[in-house]
């Protein structure tokens, strides 16, 4: 007799503290036929979900809001535990704008999905009414990043749901917890499991959910994955968003207030452990504010303490992992072995001993060469490359001269020429006088252009790529034929040529001469087809 086949074993995702490196949860990872069951019990589950009342789905997010509010604590704890970051990050930066989400989207989604009927504006169809309504997709397929694990699937989640779809969450192989998180509370709010689910997995599982039958999907992650993910979409015909990270310029102007502006970046690009994808990454300073800048910037990143998220001092965490560590000092060691120089190093403090978990004290780099790496690639960790340039003009140049653009930041006490400056700059959204933030307000869409991706999400623009536009068009006299329609003759052709001239001249005297054929045209029985 045949021994039996063994079942394949549970592969697991851990979630790893990057402080310690220690192993603190561990969940098991969907497989590839759970996956698609998921949607399929999600397309089922939707049809009653997208039923109910906006009302009925704003009255959930407020009681998702409620819920958030009151275990903001326990959230705060696990996004340390398993990113890394203060918690003060994890309320300031995840939690509060995840409430501003919420609060945002209860109160605009009523308004948006509002679909009144309109008056059609041309002269040939002013028997019609019009009305545009929006209708979700179905069911979401949703990619998270590990860098803000909570605050950019929400981002995502709370327009996907308020709108009427069933959403499917791939968290992060680095960050399950915080993605299991989000999915109690929702359920504590009242979704129902089958329209919001989480699949724990890593590259795989996100391939298999790409591959299923879902209506959409947003992705967060690097280039390389993005473009994967937009040809399986492409293959299937379905939409996706996608953001992918970017190398955003600050310009630092010659009439800058160069401590403002050293502290804003300063917590900009070292804030997140340096994991931020709108942080200020290539910084190009006006030559007679150079000087004055670079020892404002050393001074605040020297006062920097490096250390374990939940330890309450600390300002910045470990990086997600080692190969993220090993990452940025390649290019550093690449930009100093150019001609690059450190300038400025945060002290890690003994309480971190060398090879306790993935640290990299963060550093600046002055005299940066063109051809440096650090300038081209993205950096993503606490490593800033300081450039000084002769004038805002070739700061706008170098600034653009990236195939990223997803963000950047203008730095100047004159705020309406940083405001015409930021016109020319290739990016989905420019900051001036702060940076990252555009990022988490709720009402400001968010996306890149170039190679860092397509798409927007937060704001009316992330309602917009949650639904389908639909179109309904009535005619108001359901038995009096269109003139246009078929019984062609010559006195037709005359009859729409006047409507033309009626229509559409700019002469008053030629239109007062075409009117009595265009009302010959439009009220005339003809030969009906």
């Amino acid at each position: 007799m045949a021994p039996s086949a063994r079942p394949a074993p549970t592969r697991l995702v851990e979630s790893v503290d990057p402080a310690t490196g220690q192993v603190w949860k561990r969940f098991e990872t969907t497989p590839r036929d759970a996956v698609l069951e998921a949607v399929r019990k999600a397309k089922a589950a939707q049809r009653d979900w997208a039923g109910e009342p906006v009302g009925a789905r704003v009255r959930m997010l407020r009681r998702f809001h409620e819920s958030l509010f009151r275990r903001r604590r326990e959230v705060a704890e696990a996004l340390t535990r398993e990113n890394g970051k203060p918690v003060a990050e994890a309320i300031g930066s995840e939690i509060a704008i995840a409430l501003d989400f919420a609060n945002y989207y209860a109160r605009e989604t009523p308004r948006f999905l509002r679909a009144p009927w309109f008056n059609a504006g041309p002269l040939a169809m002013k028997r019609k009414r019009i009305r545009v309504a929006h209708e979700p997709f179905g069911v979401i397929g949703v990619i998270s990043p590990w860098n803000y694990p909570f605050m950019l699937s929400a981002g995502v989640v709370i327009p996907a749901l308020v709108t009427g779809n069933a959403v499917l969450l791939k968290p992060s192989e680095f960050t399950p917890e915080s993605g299991e998180l989000l999915a109690s509370l929702f359920h504590e709010a009242g979704v129902p499991r089958d329209v919001f689910a989480v699949l724990q997995g890593d590259g795989s599982t996100g391939a298999a959910l790409c591959d299923a039958a879902v209506d959409k999907i947003f992705f967060t992650g690097s280039v390389q994955t993005g473009r994967r993910v937009a040809v399986k979409c492409a293959e299937r015909l379905i939409p996706c968003a996608l953001e992918l990270g970017g190398s955003d310029a600050a310009i630092v102007l010659a009439d800058a207030n160069v401590h403002h502006a050293a502290s804003g970046i300063a917590w900009g690009r070292f804030s997140n452990a340096g994991q931020t994808c709108v942080a200020p990454k290539r910084i190009y300073v006006e030559a007679p504010a150079y000087d004055a800048f670079l020892a404002e910037l050393g001074q605040a990143v020297r006062a920097l303490k490096v250390g374990a998220g939940g330890v309450p001092e600390t300002d910045v965490g470990p990086m997600i992992r080692a190969d993220a560590v090993a990452a940025l000092e390649s290019q550093r060691d690449d930009a100093v072995s150019r001609g690059a120089a450190v300038v400025a190093t945060a002290a890690t403090p003994a309480a971190v001993p060398p090879g306790s978990g993935s640290f990299f004290a963060p550093t600046v780099l002055a005299n940066v060469p063109s051809d440096a790496r650090v300038l081209h690639e993205e950096t993503f960790g606490p490593l800033l490359p300081i450039v000084k340039v002769k004038d805002a003009e070739e700061a706008i140049a170098l600034a653009n001269a990236s195939e990223f653009g997803l963000s950047a930041s203008i730095w100047s006490a004159d705020t309406a020429r940083a405001a015409r400056l930021a016109q020319r700059i290739e990016a989905g959204s420019v900051v001036i006088n702060d940076a990252v933030v555009a990022a988490g307000m709720a009402d400001v869409p968010h996306g890149g252009v170039k190679q860092s991706g397509i798409g927007r999400t937060h704001g009316k623009a992330g309602l917009e790529e949650c639904v389908r536009t639909k179109a309904t068009v009535i005619d108001r006299f359901a038995s009096w034929r269109q003139a246009w329609w078929f019984g062609y003759s010559p006195a037709h052709q005359e009859g729409i040529d006047a409507y033309v001239r009626v229509a559409h001249s700019r002469s008053v005297v030629e239109r007062l001469l075409a009117l009595p054929k265009f009302m010959r045209f439009i009220f005339s029985p003809r030969r009906p087809v």
